[in-house]
């Protein structure tokens, strides 16, 4: 199987196809990865804080990625003290917390940092599963707590899901509290970003009960009228076209996609989830079908350079004939469309791409010289 070398320019223009859930914004490390990542780590109690010191009682110590086999384990109930110099973060007497050790080897220039608790978060991550377990047996823990009343807890729990492969959140869908779901997504008090997870995630059931639910209310927000912008948006459509596949990539078509009014940020989020649908839900439209429908970005400008280069990646040469004429075309002349159709027709390995190519180079060398520069897309192995 083939893939397609990409310059600079185009793979950050897929990037949403790279992450690990295709439409989460984890904005940071979830805490286990965080803990995964430190030198040691273990929740405490905090029993005296003073300008210049902090002494902890340890609760229970947790497994590091770097150390775990080599440290020497922190039994419950020892007491240590800390220089306040080399802590960060703040702290109080009586405080639950989680301490982290950071820095080299080198104990000089360990730093440890604080993370106030409260008794639910500190009970969260005490029973939380060891990160080295897969994804797929970590994530029903953390599906308990998505949108805990407790605000650490329930972003702590969407950052494990944001930073799961997407197959493994797949494998999992049927733990997931769908009803809830349900009625968070289309909460506006739910952060925008988590309503585009659980837009996908509903996209995932499986049950007779809950598919038909699901694509209700995802219906009901694929059609609703918003402002350009809808942060998640591109979750939500992803999971109604799972849902409803062929003949929800039509109503797309008929809503946006074939719609020269259709608002841009409407039609980014589109692409977005037929980018999506491409590389994870072939099973439920064809590819064609899919790259059909995003041939439709090539008559918007803004648009169009992304959408060549997915359909370079997809290997969709139909479209050879509409992505040369472009080049003809005043409103498609920047610098970026014009690498993208230039690159379109170096790979692509039909006669008519390279008779395009050549006749380009005739009518304006400087151009097609200026976009060969980036270099073709070319193919490597998978």
């Amino acid at each position: 199987m083939t893939r397609w070398l990409l310059s600079p320019v185009f793979v950050l223009s897929l990037a949403a196809v790279a992450a690990a859930c295709p439409f989460c914004t984890a904005v940071k490390p979830s805490l286990s990865e965080r803990i995964a990542g430190s030198r040691q780590a273990a929740l405490v109690e905090i029993t005296n804080d003073t300008p210049e010191q902090l002494r902890c009682e340890v609760a229970k110590q947790l497994l590091t990625d770097s150390t775990a086999a080599a440290a020497k384990p922190w039994s419950t109930g020892r007491q240590f003290t800390l220089p306040k110099r080399v802590v960060m973060g703040t702290s109080k007497l009586g405080q639950l917390a989680l301490l982290m050790a950071t820095g080299g080897d080198d104990a000089a220039k360990t730093t440890w940092e604080v993370i106030p608790l409260d008794e639910v978060s500190f009970a969260y991550l005490a029973r939380a599963p060891a990160r080295r377990q897969p994804a797929s047996e970590r994530l029903p823990y953390y599906a308990r707590f998505l949108e805990s009343a407790n605000r650490m807890v329930a972003e702590d729990a969407y950052y494990e899901f944001g930073a799961s492969p997407f197959d493994e959140v797949a494998q999992i869908a049927h733990l997931l509290p769908m009803a809830k779901m349900r009625q968070w997504v289309a909460d506006p008090a739910v952060s925008e970003s988590r309503r585009g997870f659980y837009g996908l995630a509903l996209g995932l059931a499986k049950s007779a009960a809950d598919r038909p639910a699901n694509e209700g209310v995802l219906t009901r927000l694929v059609d609703a009228r918003a402002d350009d912008f809808r942060a998640g948006f591109d979750g939500i459509l992803g999971g109604y076209l799972l849902l409803t596949g062929a003949e929800g990539i039509k109503h797309l078509d008929k809503r946006w996609l074939s719609n020269p009014q259709a608002p841009i940020g409407d039609l980014r989020h589109a692409a977005t989830a037929l980018r999506f649908m491409h590389e994870f839900g072939a099973d439920v439209v064809p590819a064609p079908e899919i790259a059909h429908a995003m041939r439709r970005f090539l008559a918007r400008p803004e648009l169009a350079a992304a959408a060549i280069v997915d359909l370079a990646r997809w290997q969709d040469w139909d479209a050879c004939a509409e992505v040369a004429a472009l080049f003809d075309q005043k409103s498609f002349a920047d610098a970026a469309t014009t690498r993208a159709i230039v690159g379109y027709l170096s790979a692509c390995p039909l006669p008519d791409a390279a008779q395009a190519l050549t006749r380009l180079r005739e009518q304006d060398p400087q151009r097609v010289a200026e976009a060969e520069k980036v270099g073709p897309l070319t193919p490597a192995l998978r």
